[in-house]
């Protein structure tokens, strides 16, 4: 279900491949949270923040820090 746009970098992000072993909710909650919900969503997400930066994001690292 998408609530908004999907987060251009769902491609490389391991939460939204769900990789990310650190993510304690159901996968599908934390994309609808973050991923698709557009840039409300986005701009909440910590591992967005660090890729617009063009900064190493760390594999651990989840959406809210």
């Amino acid at each position: 279900m998408y609530l908004g746009k999907l987060c251009k970098y769902s491609g490389d992000c391991n939460v939204y491949q769900n990789k990310n072993k650190y993510i304690k909710n159901p996968v599908h909650i934390v994309r609808n949270v973050f991923c698709n919900r557009g840039i409300k969503g986005w701009a909440a997400c910590e591992r967005f923040k660090l890729y617009e930066a063009g900064m190493p994001v760390p594999d651990e690292l989840i959406p809210n820090g």
